[in-house]
């Protein structure tokens, strides 16, 4: 049981494209949750599940809810789905040492060029902590004005807009580049 655990932290850490380790890891990796999944989770669950506080001083167990809630969060409909799938095989297996753009390295106002496969080009405002407005869009679905989430952007690695906004409605959560990924450049 624990080496599936260990497995679901490393997927959770690729999903992030980066390794949580910090207190401000286990804050972006909570709203990051519930960004995608809708769900909560304490940080004090994460931070134990992590094993960055003593968990067995604590008396913890791991719930199921919260090992569902992470398991979905990689994609998968709940642990037990996760369990049965060969998470580490080949096929499933990503290189995560693409270049990264993460929304706490920018500055209100700044803009970003995504690219992706055929001729999609998006140009994104970043607002302030996770939020973007798109200010130009050629060939997408995506809407001059609208609004969305997103902390991390991997080049060449699709890119989940979280509650994308339109015309004041929440139109849900839209990727980019699916199949090969996005391109980004800062502007």
């Amino acid at each position: 049981m624990e080496e599936k655990q260990q497995e679901l932290r490393r997927l959770v850490e690729q999903v992030m494209g980066m390794l949580i380790q910090t207190p401000s890891d286990f804050e972006l990796l909570m709203s990051q949750i519930y960004q995608k999944t809708g769900q909560r989770l304490s940080m004090s669950t994460i931070k134990r599940f992590w094993g960055y506080v003593d968990k067995e001083n604590a008396g913890y167990r791991v719930r199921v809810t919260t090992l569902d809630i992470l398991s979905e969060f990689c994609g998968y409909q709940n642990w037990a789905t996760f369990c049965q799938a060969d998470v580490g095989g080949e096929e499933e297996s990503v290189d995560m040492g693409n270049r990264h753009l993460f929304a706490k390295d920018l500055v209100s106002g700044d803009l970003v060029r995504l690219q992706w496969k055929p001729d999609r080009i998006v140009t994104i405002r970043f607002e302030g902590s996770d939020l973007f407005t798109v200010v130009e869009s050629i060939n997408s679905k995506l809407r001059p004005g609208d609004t969305f989430h997103c902390l991390h952007i991997v080049d060449g690695m699709p890119l989940t807009l979280f509650g994308l906004v339109r015309d004041g409605r929440i139109v849900g959560n839209y990727v980019c580049g699916k199949i090969h990924g996005v391109s980004f450049s800062r502007k």
